[in-house]
């Protein structure tokens, strides 16, 4: 490994964090012993000088004793931040480490459900347990783990959007710390490591109906009589009758009857404050980082900017949870609304700004989302800098996806064999091999290739270059008991959408990929049905891998140039079994069940008996 190696420099952080998080563990208990010393000897010598001495001094030295106290409870506080702030950081770069190396113990299990009918998700492990959704998002947020999860799901890619993504995911390469930071902020908003930030609470707040009524045209009536009450009341220390009290009765009055409308209203000043305070951290570093300035990032910083950037609104809340503070005790409450229709006041207040944040806080979370994913997206490139590239994304041709050295991503780096490959529009690839030679993982590493090329990030090959495509496969398919369905109607049943799919009018072929089609039936009908699939693929709107044992199909390649032979291989020592997990052209020549078979225990023969 060189010093530019992403686990050196990971580890070299993370044993810089775990040092500094132990001096401010020790700094934080040497304060609490301070602090307890402190009051003890404080309010001891407060006692003795009251008592021996003079009963002032005696109450300045505990007022003395309590700013001290109060002021090092601050310090205290900033430094238990520090510390809890330091191995969270430490918690995440850890976490990096695992990505590296593919330690799933270490990483937030993705629990994304898998669409139904869904043409690949479950078939390239997109989603769920040890999946690439799990490996490559570093969103600290819900919102930007989904945005993710979206773009890893596209079905047909939008090439002019992609390539906009993409080349806002290069800009974020060199801006680690950017991508740190965001990472460290949006897990504390969530209050911890192992949680993402979810915005449910803040979106249900401000989708919540307003208050009913006419608010302005109530506050103008209530606030006037307001204004007479306390006109005739002066009035009255003038001689003038007690014509207050009538006024009075009569405000009272009407506010109880419009109170009904607004009531619980002017909580929500509180409310939503609680509910924001997590991600104002958030939003305010979104709107101070000076990324804004980058020409292909500028557009997602928009939203932060002039007077829509969330300080502005954010200020407008403090003031007015401020002034709602003031109502949190009933006799404060009482008083204030005697004086003027402070609730009223204070539910018309917050409506207007729930109206200005339910335009503007879905702009910022957008925003915050799209980097969020972007950076899960540059992450990984940045964790495999010597095995990911960015693809080269093209409109249109002949060759739809070409390939040097492509890999699974969700192999161990160290055990990932890449292998090149060219594929053509209307072409039908035969993968024929051994059990366990490598031809499922070939087929898992072209598809999630072209899927993280079309979400816009790197893929696992030195060089890619792809037109977009639309993946469809046959890979995984279960007993569908909950529906009533055997294993072989249930692929039936994808082989169809499959195809609908293949014949469906679109600039953008299908990637079909069809992993021992039809096994669940007998050797004649089921090579029938493979020859006849694999004909309607061959010249169709779509590039077929199609991966077989069945070497009685190699034989479709004589009748069309569109189809090609390549094979996997193995090398047989005694009853061991070497793999290279090279890809090389024409059928395969060599099987290996007997010896795996053998290997298992089960009594058969060393060589096949001959097919009548």
């Amino acid at each position: 490994m060189t010093a530019a190696d992403p686990r050196l420099r990971l580890e070299a952080l993370v044993a810089t964090l775990d040092a500094r998080s132990q001096r401010l563990e020790r700094r934080s208990s040497g304060i609490s012993r301070i602090r307890l010393v402190l009051v003890l000897a404080g309010l001891g010598a407060a006692l003795f000088v009251g008592q021996t001495m003079d009963d002032a001094a005696g109450w300045l030295i505990a007022l003395a004793t309590l700013v001290v106290f109060l002021v090092i409870a601050r310090f205290h506080e900033r430094v238990e931040s520090a510390r809890k702030r330091t191995v969270l950081l430490r918690t995440l770069y850890a976490r990096h480490v695992a990505r590296i190396d593919l330690d799933w113990a270490g990483l937030i299990e993705d629990t994304s459900p898998v669409p139904p009918d869904h043409p690949f998700a479950s078939d390239l492990d997109i989603l769920g347990t040890r999946s690439l959704l799990g490996l490559m998002s570093t969103a600290g947020t819900r919102g930007g783990h989904d945005r993710l999860r979206d773009w890893l799901l596209t079905i047909d890619p939008d090439a002019d959007l992609v390539r906009v993504r993409q080349r806002q995911a290069r800009a974020l390469v060199p801006m680690r710390r950017l991508r740190d930071r965001l990472a460290l902020l949006a897990h504390e908003a969530s209050g911890g490591a192992q949680a993402r930030w979810d915005d449910a609470d803040l979106r249900g707040w401000l989708g919540a109906a307003p208050p009913t009524g006419a608010l302005q045209t109530w506050a103008w009536i209530l606030g006037g009589l307001s204004v007479l009450t306390a006109g005739l009341f002066v009035a009255s220390r003038f001689g003038l009758d007690n014509w207050w009290i009538v006024s009075l009765i009569v405000y009272l009055g009407v506010y109880a009857w419009r109170y009904v409308s607004v009531s619980g209203a002017f909580d929500g000043a509180h409310d939503l404050q609680r509910t924001l305070a997590q991600a104002v951290p958030l939003l305010l570093w979104m709107e101070r980082a000076p990324q804004s300035r980058h020409p292909d990032l500028a557009p997602l910083w928009a939203p932060f900017q002039g007077d829509t950037r969330p300080s502005v609104d954010l200020r407008s809340l403090r003031r007015i949870a401020g002034a709602a503070a003031f109502t949190r005790n009933d006799v404060g409450r009482i008083v204030l609304n005697l004086l003027l229709p402070y609730d009223l006041l204070l539910a018309l207040a917050l409506a207007r700004l729930r109206g200005r944040l339910a335009g503007r806080l879905g702009d910022w979370l957008d925003a915050l989302y799209q980097v969020e994913a972007l950076s899960s997206l540059v992450a990984f490139a940045d964790l495999r800098p010597g095995a990911s590239s960015f693809p080269d994304l093209r409109d249109s041709g002949d060759q739809v996806f070409v390939a040097v050295d492509v890999r699974h991503p969700l192999l161990p780096m160290p055990h990932a064999v890449g292998n090149d490959v060219i594929l053509e529009r209307g072409g039908v690839l035969l993968l024929t091999g051994s059990n366990m030679s490598g031809k499922s993982t070939f087929m898992r590493s072209v598809g999630l290739a072209s899927v993280m090329a079309w979400a816009g990030g790197p893929v696992m090959a030195e060089r890619v270059q792809a037109t977009p495509l639309r993946p469809v496969a046959s890979m995984r398919i279960g007993d569908a008991l909950t529906e009533g369905l055997s294993t072989f109607y249930a692929e039936v049943r994808r082989l169809r959408l499959l195809l609908d799919s293949v014949d469906v009018q679109n600039d953008a072929p299908a990637l079909v990929l069809i992993d021992e089609m039809l096994r669940g039936t007998n050797n004649r009908e089921r090579l029938a049905g493979a020859q006849a699939i694999t004909r309607h693929l061959t010249g169709a709107n779509a590039v077929s891998l199609v991966a077989t044992h069945d070497l009685a199909l190699t034989e479709l390649a004589d009748e069309s140039p569109a189809i090609r032979n390549a094979h996997f291989r193995e090398e047989t020592e005694g009853d061991h079994l070497i793999f290279d997990y090279r890809l090389r052209d024409g059928p395969c020549p060599t099987t290996n069940a007997l010896v795996i078979m053998r290997r298992a225990g089960l009594p058969v023969p060393d060589v096949a008996p001959p097919v009548a």
